[in-house]
């Protein structure tokens, strides 16, 4: 997995071994969801679709993270806004499937338009997902394994 950062934007590619119809199933399927990232997280997989989910941060606050599907191209796309409840505005995240053999998959995660967000707390926001979405896909990785 390779974890690259700016000053706006998060970027990540991982190789999956296992066919890119599985990964997306696994990224889209609400069943599959809750096994991988956890039952908190809802997911209406279709254009227009909501994003919830809600979740405790390092001090013991309850957080809820919201967004809108922007793009659904099944198998292959899948892009969202990406917003906290106390952010001035959404974020956006992308996850485009590249097939690379019958049963390996490129992953590519771009998590950007940090710059929405008050520089002094952009880059300790930047850090903290970087290493959220590091945790998440590894989890992705492990439940396809199964």
């Amino acid at each position: 997995m390779k974890v690259g950062t700016t000053a706006d934007r998060i970027v990540i590619e991982y190789d999956i071994r296992q066919a890119p119809q599985k990964v997306w199933a696994a990224l889209t399927a609400p069943d599959a969801i809750a096994a991988w990232w956890g039952d908190h997280v809802n997911l209406d997989a279709k254009a227009g679709g909501a994003f919830r989910e809600e979740w405790t941060d390092e001090t013991g606050r309850r957080v809820v993270t919201t967004g809108t599907v922007s793009r659904f191209e099944p198998p292959e796309f899948l892009e969202l806004s990406w917003a906290d409840e106390d952010w001035p505005q959404p974020t956006q995240v992308s996850m485009v499937l590249d097939p690379v053999a019958e049963t390996k998959t490129l992953l590519r995660l771009e998590h950007r338009g940090w710059s929405v967000v008050p520089a002094d707390r952009r880059q300790r926001l930047i850090e903290q997902h970087a290493a959220g979405w590091h945790h998440h896909l590894r989890d992705l990785e492990a439940y396809l394994g199964r």
